[in-house]
């Protein structure tokens, strides 16, 4: 095993919050690990709809906040809900001083528009609806400026090193050197989400829930990662490991959820119609399908389409489909979690996790649309501000390394991740009940014991990507079990977590209450 060199700052994850969190780490020796070739793949860069922030005049960050509450079913962290919207109009100054190349309006004002359960609007766009590559364009190219960040592709970080409680590094497996211990008296896991746990998601197949299989190997809490939200809108036609969101800004610019006849069926399930919050709309999308029903996007309403949406409009013309012309079939896919490892509790000193990996308190039971990419720059700069506040010394400490000699042939292996897929999609989706979460756990123990299973076919690692897909599968089976542990303990239905044997929302998760038109904190919460 090799040594590396001790950095000031380790970032595992090079999206928007690991993007953030290294250029808010100034003249610090920082380096930014990806276990991708590119610095500029993964879940960031399709990020369609915007960055949400009280910019107009007639909003607030009070307003913002309000909304946000109230998308999160009441059982967001007031305190961390206030910090995100304070911080949004921050946040985007500092990309117009990178010259992020924003939308905007005719008279040169900042284009604002309205998603679903915003009451102002708030969502602001670069590219149409290609917001998340121009973030991380605008954010990669300012960090290639800065001379104290270094850079690391092809490495899979399997391990935090720690010892009394201090991190001391990361464990590594990389393409060209193998096992690598890397040191830093500070580290902060961004890698994003899980939605490859699923067969239907928007996710990347990157999105293996990395961070939190590292976080507990390393024996630290997730919390709330059973809030895994489903967006109602993906073209239901998958392609190859995803399926492609259709942004939710179709809907807040006049597109209709309609059966195959034309028939608009969301008056029936929300006042609020196909302006909803996300998980309504995706459980009335899925109730519609269970009667038999298909589910399409009625986009021709949308004037200019091709400019507004050149994303949207791309995806469809090359699956054959003309939005001008016809209706574009839907599917809902796992699109983010609203979990992950406990930011908010008791880390070991000198680390830090932000982003979607992160379990911040902000969305609470379901996000609200335009949130995430805010976060992931707020909570991004907090997290590099905070751990490098703290001031104590790297211990080169050896750690043994999973072995990877022989291992599952990679045809096995994408059988595996297939019934893993189909286990947590049927036993943990959209509707959820006690004897299929018990009987996915089962499977899940059942799967992790066949992995095993010297009978398979072990052969000698073909490269990289093939020792990366098998520790990503271990890391989806411990992430996987977790969830579906944590949807069984949560007896509720809220949000995005809907349960039929518990069809009703219970006072005791709730963090937050309206008294008239103010909403407080309640303290005596799990």
């Amino acid at each position: 095993m090799e040594l590396e060199s001790e950095y000031d700052l380790i970032i595992v994850g090079s999206g928007v919050a690991g993007l953030s969190s290294a250029l808010n780490a100034k003249n610090k020796n920082v380096l930014v690990i990806t276990k991708t070739l590119s610095f500029t793949s993964g879940s960031s860069p399709l990020a369609q709809g915007g960055i949400a922030a009280s910019v107009g005049e007639d909003d607030t960050a009070e307003l913002h906040y309000q909304d946000t509450i109230e998308a999160g079913v009441f059982s967001a962290r007031s305190d961390q809900v206030s910090f995100l919207t304070n911080n949004g109009v921050s946040a985007i100054d500092e990309l117009i001083r990178m010259k992020m190349p924003f939308d905007t309006e005719l008279d040169g004002k900042l284009g604002r528009n309205r998603e679903g359960a915003h009451s102002r609007r708030r969502v602001l766009k670069a590219g149409g609806d290609a917001t998340g590559k121009v973030l991380v364009k605008t954010l990669y190219h300012e960090a290639l400026k800065q001379k104290n960040i270094k850079w690391k592709s092809e490495t899979f970080v399997q391990n935090l090193i720690v010892s009394d409680n201090q991190v001391h590094g990361v464990l590594a497996y990389t393409k060209n050197e193998g096992w690598v211990n890397i040191y830093s008296p500070r580290v902060i896991l961004a890698t994003g989400g899980l939605g490859q746990l699923f067969g239907h998601t928007t996710n990347p197949i990157e999105a293996t829930g990395d961070s939190m299989a590292i976080a507990l190997r390393a024996g630290l809490k997730l919390k709330e990662v059973e809030m895994v939200q489903f967006h109602p809108t993906a073209l239901n036609i998958k392609d190859g490991n995803s399926f492609k969101l259709l942004t939710e800004a179709l809907r807040g610019d006049g597109g209709i959820l309609v059966l195959e006849d034309g028939t608009a069926f969301m008056g029936k399930y929300s006042p609020k119609k196909d302006l909803a919050p996300r998980d309504v709309v995706a459980r009335a999308i899925w109730s519609e399908m269970e009667l038999g029903n298909k589910i399409f996007l009625d986009l021709k309403g949308i004037s200019n389409i091709k400019n507004k949406f050149p994303t949207v409009t791309s995806f469809c013309l090359k699956a054959g489909l003309n939005p001008l012309r016809e209706l574009i079939p839907i599917t809902p896919a796992v699109h983010y979690v609203m979990g992950g490892v406990d930011a908010n509790s008791s880390l070991p000193l000198g680390l830090g996790v932000a982003g979607e990996a992160a379990y911040t308190g902000v969305h609470g039971a379901n996000r609200l649309a335009s949130n995430s990419l805010l976060e992931c720059l707020v909570y991004g700069k907090s997290e590099s501000e905070r751990v490098l506040n703290l001031k104590h010394k790297t211990r080169k400490i050896q750690v043994e390394h999973p072995d990877v000699l022989m291992i599952p042939s990679k045809s096995v292996l994408v059988n595996f991740i297939s019934e893993l897929q189909s286990i947590m999609f049927t036993k943990c989706g959209i509707i959820r009940e006690e004897s299929s979460l018990l009987l996915g756990i089962q499977m899940i123990d059942d799967l992790t014991l066949r992995i095993n299973d010297k009978t398979i076919a072990f052969v000698k690692p073909i490269d990289y990507t093939h020792v990366v897909k098998w520790l990503e599968l271990k890391n989806m089976l411990v992430v996987g079990r977790s969830l579906i542990g944590s949807a069984i303990y949560r007896k509720e239905s809220r949000g995005a977590h809907y349960r039929s044997d518990y069809p009703n929302k219970n006072s005791k998760w709730d963090r937050v209450k309206i008294r008239g038109v103010q909403i407080e904190t309640i303290s005596n919460t799990v």
